[in-house]
C-alpha cells in the first residue's frame, strides 16, 4: 500500500510541531548522541515510518550507524554496525555534498529519484527538479533482504564535508510528500548546527581539561609542604591515559635533603615511575634508559622540548632501546625535555601500550533472518586488529609542552630552595652546637640548682654529705664518690674518707686512714689555691709511685679530685673514682664537679655564707627566665614568620582571579544593557510579535528577568567588592614588607584584625553576636613594627570573643540545671568597644592610646597578676598555649617602650590600655 500526499499531511506529520521539539531537545540536551537519538525518534513518530537513522562517515571513508528509531520490530537494527567504503559509491558522495542531493528509493518500482537542492539568497534552500533513474539491481535485492521497500537518504553537511546521512526506511511502498523532503532538510540543518555546537562543546571541554590538569600538576609541584613528584607523576600519567611513566632528575638536580651528598655522589640519579616500566636487560649500557644519547640529540637539533614517539619499533636510532620494552606492551613514548632557562633537568616519559581493536561490520549474526543477505555482502562481519599503535595527538604534545614546563619550574625552584636551604642548615647547626652547649650548661646549671636545693634542705652536715654524693655517681654514672677530709693538724698528710656512694662489687674507703706524704708535698698546696686535678689513667699519667700505691688497693684507675674549702683553708677533697676501666673526663664534667666542690664549701660554711647562696640561686633563676624567654621568642617568631608567608600566599592567590571576575563585571554590565537596550528596540518595532515569542517571553518572565538582572550583577560586584576588601585586609594584617619600623596608621591595623575575626563576631546556635562599637579620634601615623602591634589586637580582641564563648557556655550549664532562675545575662547585648585618643607617656613622649573593652564576665582578682606571664592560661589543655598576652606584653613595653595595662571587675567587663609612642624610642631610654 502506497500512502498519498494528502494522507501524509493528514497524518501525524507537523514540520512546524517537530521541528520546535527538535529544536527544544537541542537547546536543553548538550551531548549529541542523545540529541540524535531523540532527533530520529521524534522524526519517525512523525513520518510514520518504520525506521529513521543516522549515519555518520569516518575519515577512511567507511561508516557506521550512531542513531536509531524502529518501530515495532518491524525492520533489524543496524545501531552501532559498521559499512564499509564502496558501500556508499564516490559518486553518490560527490553528489550529496555538492548539490545536496536527497535521494528516494522505491523498490517496487525499482527507481531512485534524485532532488538536487539551491541555496537563495536569503539564506533558505530551494529544491530543484526531481531526477529519476534506474536502481542498481543489486541495490534493490540488497534492500529487499532487509525488508526496505522505501528509502529516503539526506545529506547531513557540517562544514562543508560529508558528516553523516539522515535516512527514512519503510517496509511497504510509500511515496514522500515535497513538505517531508522539506522536513528532512530543515532537520539535517538543525542537526547540522547541533554538531557545530558539539564540536565547539568538545573543543571547550579539552581546553578545561587541558587547564584542569595543569592545575592539579602544578598544586602538587608548587604544594606548601614539598614538591610532590610522586603524586604529579601519577595525575599526569592518568591524564594522557597512560599505561605507566617516569621523571628522570639528572647528576646534580637530584632533590636530595642533604647538600652533602650531592658533593659526595656527584653523578647521582633520582627516577620516579608510576605503572608499567621498561625493563633494561643485564646486557644494556645504562641503567636508565634516559641516559642514552639518543634523547640529546633529539633534543638539540629539535626546537621542541617534546618527542612523540607514535611507535617505538619504527624508530631506528631507538634499536638499541627496543629490547627493554619488548617484554611489555608499551608501543609509544611522549617524552619531554625538562628544560629551565636552558638547562636540562631531566626527563618525562609516559607510556601507552599497542591496542587491541574490534570492528562490528554490517551483518551482525543476531539471528534475525533479515540479516542473511547483508551478511553475505561482507566476508568477515567482525574486524579484529591487534597490537595497534596508540597515536599521540597534536594536544598531548601541547598539555606535555606545558607540564613539562611545570615540572621543570618546580625542580628549578626546589633546586634553588635546596641551595637555600644548605646555606640555612650550615647557619642551623651552628646555632644548634650553641643551644647545645647552652642547653648542657643549663642542664647542669639545673643539675646544680637542685642539689643546692637538697643541701638547703638539711643542717645536718653528714645527710647534706650522703645527699650530695649519692645523686652526683648517679649524674656522673661513676663507681665511686667519696669526700675526704684532712686531719686538722698533720699538715695535709693525713686524712680519712667520712662519706661514701660506691658501685656495687668495688671496695670501701669509709675510715681508711690514709697518709701521703708525697700527696702533701706536691698537691696540697695547689688544691689549697682551688686547683681541680684529674687522671683519665693513673697509670698513664706520670704520678709517682707512692702516690700509685695509695690508689690501687681501691681499684682507682680515673680520678677527679676537687678542693673542698672552709674559708680560705683546705678543708677537705671530693674525690670521684672510675674503677672499672680508664675514663676521658669531659671538660663540662670537670667544671660540674667544681661547682659541686664549691657548693658543698658553701655548706659547710652555710650559715656565713647563707647570702652568698641566695644570690647564686637568683642567678639560676634569671638563667632559667631567660631560656623561657628566648624559648617564647623563637617560638612566636616561627609562627608569625609561617602565619605572614601563609596569609599573604592566600591574599595574593584569591587576588588574581576576584580581580579577573571584578574588572569583567563593568562589561558584563555594558553587554547586558545592550542586549536590553536591544530586546526593547524589538519590542518597540515589532507591533505584532509572533504568538511563540510571546508565549516564551510570558515562560520565561521577561519583564522579571530585565528588572532583575542589573541588580544581581550590582549584587555581584558588591560581592567582589567585599572579597577585595577581604584580601586587602589580610595583606594590611600579615605585613610581610614591613618587617622594619615604618610610620603606619593605628586605625587600618585595626580594622584588618576586625575583618579577619568578623566571622566570630556573628550569631551562632550557642552563641548570641557580638557588637563592635568604634570611637575612633584623629590619630597621626605611628612608628611602629606594624605586623606586631596587629598580634597584639588580635590576641587582645581572641581572648575577649573566647571570654564571651566560654560564658556562654558556663551560663547554659546553669540554665540547663535550673531552669526557674532568671539569667539576665544570658540576653546582655555582647560588646567590644574600640576608642583610641592621643596621650602622652610620663606627661613628656607623645603617644597614642587603644583601649579596648568589653562587657563580659571580667577577670578573677586573684588571677589578675599573672595574666602576663609566660605560660599561664585559664583555658583547657589544648586550647590555650598562654604565651598570647605574654607575647603581647613584650612587644609593647620591650619592643616599643609602650605601655600595656588591664583593668577589669568581675561581672563587669575588662579593659586592656595600649599606649605606644608616636616616635620611635630607643630600647635603652626608660619611660617608666
Amino acid at each position: 500500500m502506497t500512502l498519498s500526499k494528502e494522507q501524509c499531511i493528514q497524518g501525524d506529520l507537523n514540520p512546524k510541531y517537530l521541528l520546535r521539539k527538535i529544536a527544544e531537545h537541542i537547546s536543553s540536551c548538550l551531548e549529541l548522541n542523545n540529541i540524535l537519538t531523540m532527533t530520529a525518534a521524534e522524526l519517525r513518530s512523525c513520518l510514520n515510518t518504520d525506521r529513521v537513522m543516522i549515519y555518520k562517515f569516518h575519515k577512511d571513508g567507511s561508516g557506521h550507524v550512531i542513531a536509531e528509531s524502529i518501530y515495532n520490530n518491524h525492520l533489524p537494527s543496524l545501531l552501532g554496525l559498521h559499512f564499509p567504503v564502496d558501500d556508499i559509491p564516490p559518486e553518490s558522495r560527490k553528489l550529496f555534498l555538492k548539490l545536496g542531493v536527497r535521494s528516494i528509493v522505491n523498490v517496487a518500482t525499482q527507481t531512485i529519484s534524485q532532488i538536487p537542492i539551491d541555496k537563495i539568497e536569503n539564506g533558505d534552500y530551494m529544491s530543484l527538479e526531481m531526477h529519476s533513474r534506474q536502481v542498481d539491481p543489486c541495490h534493490i535485492e540488497y534492500l529487499t533482504a532487509m525488508g526496505v521497500q522505501s528509502s529516503v537518504a539526506t545529506p547531513i553537511i557540517h562544514k562543508e564535508e560529508l558528516w553523516g546521512l539522515l535516512v527514512s526506511h519503510h517496509s511497504k511502498p510509500r511515496s514522500v510528500t515535497e513538505e517531508e523532503i522539506e522536513t528532512l532538510q530543515i532537520i539535517v540543518e538543525q542537526l547540522s548546527i547541533a554538531i557545530a555546537h558539539d564540536t565547539l562543546l568538545n573543543q571547550s571541554r579539552e581546553v578545561a581539561h587541558k587547564e584542569a590538569t595543569i592545575n592539579r600538576v602544578s598544586y602538587l609541584l608548587h604544594s606548601l609542604d614539598k614538591v610532590q613528584l610522586q603524586s604529579a607523576l601519577e595525575e599526569t600519567v592518568l591524564a594522557f591515559g597512560g599505561s605507566g611513566g617516569r621523571l628522570y632528575i639528572s647528576s646534580e638536580n637530584v632533590l636530595t635533603n642533604t647538600c652533602a651528598t650531592k658533593s659526595a655522589h656527584p653523578h647521582e640519579f633520582e627516577v620516579y615511575t608510576c605503572n608499567q616500566q621498561p625493563i633494561m636487560t643485564e646486557f644494556a649500557k645504562y641503567a636508565n634508559f634516559e641516559d642514552y644519547y639518543v634523547w640529546q640529540e633529539y633534543f638539540s637539533s629539535s626546537n621542541s622540548n617534546v618527542w612523540a614517539i607514535s611507535d617505538i619499533y619504527e624508530i631506528s636510532n631507538l634499536r638499541n632501546l627496543q629490547a627493554a620494552f619488548k617484554a611489555s606492551k608499551i608501543r609509544s613514548i611522549l617524552i619531554v625535555a625538562l628544560k629551565h632557562r636552558q638547562k636540562l633537568y631531566g626527563y618525562l616519559s609516559i607510556f601507552r601500550n599497542e591496542v587491541d581493536s574490534c570492528t562490528l561490520w554490517a551483518g551482525k549474526n543476531d539471528g534475525d533472518s533479515r540479516q542473511v543477505y547483508p551478511r553475505l555482502s561482507f566476508e568477515i562481519w567482525q574486524k579484529c586488529h591487534q597490537g595497534q599503535i596508540n597515536e599521540w595527538k597534536t594536544q598531548d604534545s601541547q598539555l606535555a609542552q606545558e607540564l613539562g614546563k611545570r615540572f621543570a619550574n618546580a625542580i628549578a625552584e626546589y633546586e634553588l630552595n635546596q641551595k637555600l636551604q644548605c646555606l640555612n642548615t650550615d647557619l642551623e647547626n651552628q646555632v644548634k652546637e650553641r643551644t647545645a652547649k647552652l642547653q648542657e650548661s643549663h642542664n647542669q646549671q639545673k643539675l646544680l640548682f637542685d642539689l643546692v636545693t637538697k643541701i638547703r634542705e638539711s643542717l645536718d652536715i653528714n645527710t647534706i654529705f650522703q645527699t650530695v654524693i649519692r645523686e652526683l655517681r648517679h649524674i656522673l654514672n661513676t663507681d665511686r664518690v667519696g669526700i675526704y677530709r684532712f686531719d686538722p693538724n698533720s699538715e695535709y698528710n693525713e686524712g680519712e674518707f667520712i662519706s661514701e656512694d660506691i658501685n656495687d662489687g668495688i671496695p670501701s674507703a669509709i675510715a681508711a686512714k690514709i697518709k701521703d706524704h708525697c700527696f702533701g708535698d706536691t698537691y696540697a698546696s695547689k688544691y689549697a689555691q682551688g686547683r681541680v686535678h684529674y687522671v683519665n689513667d693513673i697509670y698513664n699519667a706520670g704520678l709517682s709511685e707512692c702516690h700509685i700505691n695509695i690508689l690501687a688497693p681501691f681499684q682507682v684507675r680515673a680520678k677527679v679530685v676537687a678542693p673542698i674549702m672552709k674559708g680560705r683553708k683546705l678543708w677537705g677533697l671530693l674525690c670521684i673514682h672510675q674503677c672499672d676501666r680508664p675514663r676521658e673526663w669531659q671538660d663540662s664534667e670537670i667544671k660540674f664537679i667544681t661547682q659541686v666542690a664549691i657548693q658543698m664549701s658553701i655548706a659547710i660554711e652555710q650559715a656565713d655564707l647563707f647570702a652568698q647562696s641566695i644570690l647564686k640561686t637568683e642567678q639560676l633563676n634569671n638563667t632559667l627566665y631567660n631560656l623561657k624567654q628566648a624559648q617564647t621568642q623563637l617560638i612566636q617568631t616561627e609562627k608569625m614568620s609561617s602565619l605572614g608567608q601563609l596569609v599573604a600566599g592566600v591574599a595574593h592567590e584569591i587576588n588574581n582571579p576576584v580581580n579577573f571576575i571584578h574588572g569583567n563585571l563593568n562589561h558584563i554590565t555594558q553587554y547586558i544593557e545592550d542586549l536590553l537596550t536591544m530586546i526593547w528596540l524589538y519590542t518597540e518595532k515589532i507591533t505584532e510579535p509572533d504568538e511563540e515569542v510571546l508565549e516564551k517571553a510570558e515562560e520565561i518572565d521577561l519583564e522579571f528577568i530585565i528588572e532583575d538582572l542589573p541588580k544581581m550583577l550590582d549584587s555581584m560586584k558588591l560581592g567582589t567588592k567585599r572579597i577585595r576588601q577581604i584580601v586587602l585586609s589580610l595583606r594590611n594584617f600579615s605585613r610581610l614588607d614591613q618587617a622594619q619600623m615604618k610610620s603606619v596608621n593605628i586605625h587600618e591595623g585595626i580594622d584588618s584584625t576586625l575583618m579577619i575575626l568578623q566571622h566570630r563576631f556573628k550569631a551562632r546556635s550557642e552563641s548570641s553576636a557580638i557588637e563592635i562599637i568604634k570611637e575612633y579620634d584623629d590619630l597621626p601615623v605611628v612608628e611602629c613594627f606594624a605586623g606586631q602591634i596587629n598580634q597584639v589586637f588580635m590576641n587582645i580582641l581572641s581572648n575577649a570573643i573566647d571570654a564571651f564563648a566560654d560564658n556562654d557556655s558556663s551560663l547554659e550549664s546553669a540554665f540547663r540545671e535550673d531552669t526557674s532562675e532568671d539569667i539576665n545575662t544570658k540576653n546582655k547585648t555582647k560588646t567590644i568597644t574600640i576608642k583610641t585618643f592621643t596621650g602622652k607617656i610620663n606627661n613628656t613622649v607623645p603617644s597614642i592610646v587603644i583601649c579596648i573593652t568589653d562587657n563580659g564576665s571580667g577577670i578573677p582578682q586573684n588571677i589578675q597578676n599573672k595574666i602576663f606571664d609566660p605560660f599561664f592560661t585559664t583555658k583547657e589543655i589544648g586550647t590555650g598555649t598562654g604565651l598570647g598576652l605574654s607575647i603581647s606584653y613584650q612587644i609593647v613595653i620591650e619592643k616599643h617602650q609602650g605601655i600595656l595595662k588591664c583593668h577589669s571587675k568581675p561581672g563587669c567587663g575588662t579593659e586592656f590600655w595600649i599606649e605606644i609612642p608616636v616616635f620611635k624610642v630607643n630600647s635603652h631610654d626608660s619611660l617608666d
